[in-house]
């Protein structure tokens, strides 16, 4: 069983308990089994100050479905809601005594992962590795994508919601450039793992493109996938367009050097500071001919030294690094 949001039309979230099961031809399918409303915390009954239980109409109303289910599984759908200090408790007694798991082989990881689609391998691969360079990492057979065996496409993509949550706009930003392949579109350029460096109208239309692939493919839409108007691209790939184009590139994303004005506001782009020198040298050029040059110019430049300073070309890993992360800083100022 997992715990469900379901996003209104007046931007309010109702939840529900869903589970996911096997039907025909072994594919896996979900159903909702109770509606939580708005505000699950209704259904956990409080007793003293660090014990509580569910509303046995919950259980009830689960049994009578013939779902056969643990009642630890139903306690962590409801742990988000819980009291803070209660669940601090509770999450506390959870960790005595870690649970054991069988180590797999890699040929058998490989068969049980066999079916596991290539857009789930490059979005867990990303979310554990935080980096853009997964095409490799994404089709070895690794003990976490586990995590994505036996569940239906419901289930799956809440796993991915929840996981996508903690992560910072700037990693969103390489996430979506990573998950949705683009790297590939850019080979054999050595710079192809670099989103800040590509041309950005070639960006959007090889992200538009993949996830139009991906709303019309049977392998990973119409397994356990809840079902929707057929009006438009389907809210689970729904959800990264709006994050890529309403909200990641509504203005440049920084590490946290942007500029702010005395009222408190975003400045773009921000102003140049001394510190700046570190990475003028970074690059190659002294602060005048960086004044002169204009953006395009500039990640010209940046394409020019990556080449020379890509390890895979002979060049320095540390001097490579520090390239990156001086472009990063300055292209904000040609912004």
């Amino acid at each position: 069983m997992y715990l469900a949001r379901q996003y209104q039309k007046d931007c309010s979230i109702k939840y529900f308990i869903r589970h996911s099961y096997q039907g025909k031809s072994d594919t896996w399918l979900s159903k909702s089994l109770f509606n939580l409303g708005h505000d699950p915390e209704e259904y956990i009954v409080y007793v003293g100050d660090r014990a509580f239980y569910i509303d046995p109409a919950v259980e009830e109303a689960i049994s009578s479905q013939g779902v056969v289910y643990n009642y630890d599984e139903l306690e962590e759908i409801f742990m988000p809601f819980l009291d803070p200090e209660i669940r601090r408790v509770v999450e506390q007694f959870g960790k005595r005594g870690g649970k054991r798991h069988h180590r797999y082989s890699k040929e058998e990881l490989a068969a049980m992962q066999k079916d596991i689609h290539p857009f789930d391998r490059r979005r867990l691969c990303f979310l554990k590795f935080c980096h853009t360079k997964i095409e490799d990492l994404s089709n070895q057979p690794f003990s976490f994508f586990n995590i994505l065996l036996n569940k239906s496409r419901d289930e799956i993509e809440h796993v991915f919601e929840n996981m996508e949550f903690m992560l910072s706009p700037r990693e969103k930003r390489m996430y979506l450039y990573a998950i949705f392949d683009i790297p590939r579109r850019f080979a054999p350029r050595l710079t192809r793992f670099l989103p800040d460096v590509q041309d950005q109208d070639l960006i959007d239309k090889y992200l538009l493109e993949e996830i139009c692939k991906l709303d019309q493919d049977s392998t990973f839409l119409n397994q356990g996938a809840v079902p929707w108007d057929a009006r438009g691209v389907h809210p689970y790939l729904r959800k990264y367009l709006i994050q890529y184009f309403d909200v990641l590139y509504k203005w440049p994303i920084t590490d946290g050097s942007a500029g702010h004005s005395t009222a408190g506001h975003k400045v773009w782009p921000p102003p140049a500071k001394s510190s700046d020198e570190k990475y003028f040298k970074a690059m190659g050029i002294s602060a005048n001919e960086f004044s002169r040059i204009g953006k395009k110019e500039f990640i010209l430049l940046f394409r020019r030294k990556a080449q020379e300073l890509h390890p895979d070309k002979g060049g320095d890993h540390e001097a490579f690094i520090a390239l990156q992360h001086a472009y990063q800083i300055l292209i904000c100022r040609k912004t």
